[in-house]
Protein backbone atom coordinates (compact mmCIF):
# COMPACT_ATOMS: atom_id res chain seq x y z
CA UNK A 1 0.00 0.00 0.00
CA UNK A 2 1.24 3.82 0.21
CA UNK A 3 1.28 6.13 2.55
CA UNK A 4 -1.80 8.38 0.69
CA UNK A 5 -4.04 4.99 0.61
CA UNK A 6 -3.97 4.46 4.45
CA UNK A 7 -6.50 5.79 6.81
CA UNK A 8 -6.98 5.37 10.80
CA UNK A 9 -10.01 2.36 10.79
CA UNK A 10 -8.46 0.30 8.04
CA UNK A 11 -8.48 -3.31 8.51
CA UNK A 12 -4.88 -4.12 7.38
CA UNK A 13 -3.52 -7.70 6.51
CA UNK A 14 0.64 -7.94 7.35
CA UNK A 15 2.94 -8.81 4.21
CA UNK A 16 6.00 -7.87 5.64
CA UNK A 17 8.59 -8.82 8.92
CA UNK A 18 7.53 -10.96 12.37
CA UNK A 19 4.30 -10.22 12.12
CA UNK A 20 3.63 -11.44 8.56
CA UNK A 21 0.01 -12.94 8.12
CA UNK A 22 -1.47 -11.22 11.23
CA UNK A 23 -4.33 -8.73 10.55
CA UNK A 24 -5.49 -5.54 12.38
CA UNK A 25 -6.62 -1.59 12.27
CA UNK A 26 -4.82 1.36 11.73
CA UNK A 27 -4.70 3.65 14.72
CA UNK A 28 -2.89 5.77 13.04
CA UNK A 29 -0.80 7.76 10.33
CA UNK A 30 2.40 9.12 10.68
CA UNK A 31 6.08 9.85 11.51
CA UNK A 32 6.72 7.62 15.09
CA UNK A 33 9.81 8.49 17.51
CA UNK A 34 10.81 5.67 20.17
CA UNK A 35 14.32 4.81 18.41
CA UNK A 36 14.73 5.37 14.84
CA UNK A 37 12.19 7.49 13.42
CA UNK A 38 9.81 5.97 11.36
CA UNK A 39 7.15 7.02 9.20
CA UNK A 40 4.34 4.58 8.73
CA UNK A 41 1.41 3.10 10.17
CA UNK A 42 0.29 2.15 13.84
CA UNK A 43 -1.26 -1.20 13.77
CA UNK A 44 -3.32 -2.80 16.58
CA UNK A 45 -3.57 -6.56 15.99
CA UNK A 46 -4.98 -7.38 19.10
CA UNK A 47 -2.46 -8.03 21.49
CA UNK A 48 -0.42 -6.76 23.65
CA UNK A 49 1.81 -5.00 21.04
CA UNK A 50 0.99 -2.29 18.75
CA UNK A 51 3.40 -2.59 15.73
CA UNK A 52 4.43 0.38 13.32
CA UNK A 53 4.93 -0.99 9.81
CA UNK A 54 5.64 0.89 6.53
CA UNK A 55 2.72 1.29 4.38
CA UNK A 56 4.53 -1.21 2.02
CA UNK A 57 4.28 -3.69 4.54
CA UNK A 58 0.76 -3.92 4.76
CA UNK A 59 -2.47 -4.91 3.14
CA UNK A 60 -5.70 -3.78 2.94
CA UNK A 61 -8.48 -6.15 3.71
CA UNK A 62 -11.97 -6.54 2.12
CA UNK A 63 -14.68 -5.42 4.70
CA UNK A 64 -16.70 -8.63 5.25
CA UNK A 65 -20.74 -7.72 6.22
CA UNK A 66 -21.96 -8.72 9.91
CA UNK A 67 -24.23 -11.29 9.67
CA UNK A 68 -27.70 -9.76 10.58
CA UNK A 69 -28.52 -9.04 13.88
CA UNK A 70 -24.71 -8.41 14.77
CA UNK A 71 -23.09 -4.95 14.88
CA UNK A 72 -19.25 -3.89 15.73
CA UNK A 73 -18.42 -1.69 18.15
CA UNK A 74 -14.86 -0.31 20.02
CA UNK A 75 -14.16 -1.45 23.68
Amino acid sequence: MRLEELRPGLSVQITEGFHKGKTGKVLAIGTFEGGPKQIGALVDIAEPVLVILEPGALEELPEEPLTPGWEEFEV
